[in-house]
Formats: C-alpha cells, sequence, structure tokens
C-alpha cells in the first residue's frame, strides 16, 4: 500500500491543494485504502475533470482512480458494457464506435472517466434528447466507508444510486458500472452553423431544435449589447446515411495549450465579433459521428490566473428571461467571458445534487481577476431569483445558503450521507465548503 504527497489543482486552477496521494491497481485495494484514511478524509479523482475543488482535498487524501479500468463485459445484444470506472469516455467510444455503439450522451469532452462523469451527473450535446449520462447507468457498486461493496440502482438501494449519481464522490467510491450503450443510428451526421441576431431569434430556433436536431449547442457573445443581446452561433447535428465529406486537406487533432493572453484575447469583444461575423461561411457539412465528438479535448488551459466556470440551469418558463437578464449584466458591465455556451436540457435529473431541469443550461468561463468573484457571486444570486440551479459539478463560488434554495433534494443527500458515511470518511474542499455548515444554515 503506497501513499506520496502530491499537489493537485482543478482543470480552472483556481483551488490547489497538498494531499496524500493513492493509486489502487485493482477494485479490492479500495478498502484497504479507506483503512488508513485520515482525519481530513478522502476523496476519488478521475481525469481531474472538475474546474474547481470538487477533487481536492487539503491536508486529506485522494484516491486516483485511474488504474481501475478494466472492462469486464460486454453484451453485443442489449448494449450492456460492465466496466471499472476509470475507463475514459473517448476509450469506450475508441472500442465500441467501430461496432456500431454511442454513448448515450454527447460529451463535450472525452477525456471523462466514466466514474467522474457519473460522480458529476454530466450533461452533453444532446441534453435535450437524453438529460444526463446517468440516465443509461444501470448500477454501480459503491465502496462505503465501512469497506462494504454495495450495489445500486433504481430498483435496489435507490437513496444511495441518487445521491451517488452528481454527489461529488461524497457517499463513497464507484469500483463497478454497469451502463447501456446504444445502437447509433448512422455513421455520419449532417452538422449546420448559423448566425442568430438576438436572443428572440435563438430562442425560436432552439424551439425548432429540440424536435428536429439529434444534437444541439450554441456559442453565445456575451459582449453584444442592447438589442443585439444574445447574438449567437447555433450548431445543430443530425444523423444522416449521407457520406461525409472529405476536405481536401485536415489538419492533425492535436491539444494545444490555450496560456493566459489567448484566453484574454478570446474573451474580448473584438474576437467575438470576428467570431460572430466570419460565421457565415460555415454552412452544412456531413463527417463521421466519432469527428463530431469531444471539440473541447482540442485545448488545455494553462492560465496561472485561473479560469471559474458557472453553469446554471433554467426551466422553459424561466430560461429567456434568466438569459437575458445575465447576458444584459454581463455587456453593461463589460465582464466579459472566454466562453459561453447554452444547451437544451430534457428534463429533471434523477439524482439529488442534479443542476439540469426540463430547459436550458448556460456556462460560462471567466478568466480570474480583481472584483470577479463578488460579480459571480451576483450573478449565482440573479439563477437563483428565477428558480435556477447552478451546478456544483465544476462550481467554486456557490455557498450553503444558495445550495438550500436551489436543491429541493438537499435533505435527501444529506440524509443518505448520513446513512453512509456518518464520520464522513469521504471529504474534500468542496465537500467542507458546502455541507460543513448546513445544518446551521438550515435552522
Amino acid at each position: 500500500m503506497h501513499w506520496y504527497e502530491m499537489k493537485l489543482d482543478g482543470r480552472g486552477h483556481t483551488s490547489s491543494a497538498l494531499s496524500q496521494v493513492c493509486r489502487p491497481d485493482r477494485a479490492a485495494d479500495v478498502p484497504k485504502y479507506l483503512e488508513q484514511v485520515g482525519k481530513n478524509g478522502i476523496i476519488a479523482r478521475g481525469s481531474g475533470s472538475s474546474y474547481a475543488d470538487q477533487a481536492v482535498n487539503v491536508d486529506g487524501a485522494v484516491m486516483m482512480t485511474g488504474r481501475l479500468d478494466c472492462i469486464r463485459s460486454f453484451d453485443e445484444k442489449t448494449g450492456e458494457l460492465i466496466c471499472e470506472p476509470g475507463v475514459t469516455l473517448k476509450t469506450i467510444t475508441e472500442l465500441y464506435g467501430p461496432r456500431g455503439f454511442m454513448l448515450a450522451t454527447a460529451t463535450r469532452s472525452g477525456q471523462h472517466t466514466l466514474g467522474g462523469a457519473i460522480a458529476a451527473n454530466i450533461v452533453g450535446q444532446n441534453g435535450h434528447k437524453r438529460t444526463s449520462l446517468a440516465k443509461s447507468v444501470n448500477w454501480i457498486d459503491v465502496v462505503l466507508a465501512n469497506g462494504e461493496t454495495v450495489r445500486a440502482g433504481n430498483s435496489e438501494n435507490a437513496d444511495l444510486f441518487k445521491a451517488v449519481i452528481g454527489g461529488q464522490g461524497l457517499i463513497g467510491v464507484i469500483v463497478l458500472i454497469s451502463i447501456t450503450l446504444l445502437k447509433r443510428p448512422e455513421e455520419n451526421v449532417v452538422v449546420e452553423r448559423r448566425r442568430l441576431s438576438d436572443l428572440n431569434e435563438l430562442m425560436e430556433s432552439l424551439k425548432t431544435a429540440r424536435k428536429t436536431a439529434d444534437f444541439c449547442t450554441v456559442w453565445i457573445d456575451t459582449s453584444a449589447r442592447s438589442d443585439a443581446v444574445g447574438r449567437c452561433i447555433l450548431t445543430t447535428a443530425s444523423f444522416t446515411k449521407d457520406p461525409a465529406t472529405e476536405p481536401l486537406f485536415s489538419f492533425p487533432k492535436i491539444k494545444l495549450p490555450l496560456p493566459y493572453p489567448v484566453l484574454y484575447f478570446t474573451s474580448l469583444p473584438l474576437f467575438k465579433n470576428l467570431r460572430y461575423r466570419l460565421s457565415f461561411s460555415l454552412g452544412k457539412k456531413v463527417e463521421p459521428y466519432e469527428k463530431f465528438l469531444y471539440p473541447s479535448d482540442h485545448v488545455h488551459l494553462l492560465s496561472q490566473k485561473g479560469v471559474y466556470q458557472l453553469q446554471a440551469s433554467f426551466s422553459e418558463a424561466e430560461g429567456p428571461q434568466a438569459i437575458r437578464r445575465i447576458l444584459t449584466e454581463l455587456s453593461q458591465t463589460r465582464v466579459s467571458a472566454c466562453r459561453a455556451v447554452l444547451v437544451m436540457t430534457k428534463e429533471d435529473t434523477l439524482s439529488y445534487l442534479g443542476s439540469a431541469q426540463r430547459g436550458y443550461t448556460l456556462v460560462l468561463d471567466f478568466i480570474r481577476r480583481k472584483g470577479l468573484e463578488d460579480f459571480l457571486k451576483h450573478l449565482i444570486t440573479v439563477a437563483g431569483e428565477h428558480n435556477g440551479r447552478v451546478s456544483v459539478q465544476d462550481d467554486a463560488l456557490l455557498e450553503p445558503r444558495n445550495l438550500v434554495l436551489m436543491y429541493k433534494h438537499l435533505e435527501e443527500f444529506v440524509k443518505a450521507r448520513e446513512t453512509y458515511d456518518p464520520q464522513k470518511k469521504f471529504d474534500s474542499n468542496f465537500g467542507r465548503r458546502l455541507f460543513s455548515k448546513e445544518k446551521k444554515n438550515e435552522q
């Protein structure tokens, strides 16, 4: 049993800490490591894709699950895949895509481990068809604080299942997963990119896209002002029998570093205006489904200042008004995001800490700067005023009072945690920030 000290941080580089790190080689090793955990607890960590402190544990322990990446079985008839949590989404696509299968949720990154994606309850580019990855999970095996391995699903230990999904590792360690892969309708998708002039046009276009498109994402120009608020580039894609268009030449897909100067440039109104103006040339094209997937995997954040992500979900009724208000405040205060993406979601998530609801999810990335934290806390308050839910998946600034107001199943999560981990063996900076005072906050 080996432990070593390591400095870890989130993808956004806004939170870091020295921790005692272990790397179990087998699922059977997990309970043995749990016996050695000290007072600050332990948290499981997959690929470290969360932006903030979700998998950071100062003066505590961190369990790296990357070596738990064995695939146990796959059923060609039913699409059931049984595997360990360290398998990445990209690996699943590479192994079973050529055989005609696909993950039910098309995430923007394939670097997520399957266990991490379930613990974060991520939503993809087809959120209006399938709300989250958890919808395709049949059951999970979870190692609890006492070392016992328990199987949980919708019909078996449902409270544990709903708490672990989206629970950011605060209930137990996922060691085995049964998930259903879907039969892919076609090999290719036809991708269309359209420039829309304002939020009203966007909302009308999304009504159609919800019914007709298999995938839908929106890039928003957060610097647009007045009547142009909400101007954007709408990207839709649908499976097609048409052959893929072969380009005359293509650049190899490599992971490009995005240092601070590049991130800063992407947040400037000049860049956003150029991107919007030049989007008319994109049009339609047919490409292989695998090429369409995982657009976020080709960049790597290198900003020493750090990047905050704010992700908020709104209902169909509240969404347009809430999104307009947030975008208007961004343009008026000239606090421009280096990335702004909007996706649609089909329904309320099944997990206790899931943020998705039928409507819209707005994702905003900001370069860390003086005074930004206070402004983002204000936007969190704005989201709450519109009955929105700020996702805990990448959050760095949510406070316990916001959590109580936004999450109607919070009490069930707290109860499940007290039932399955009363000593708080599973903990993290994130857990202490949001849950160490939840009782006091509710009184």
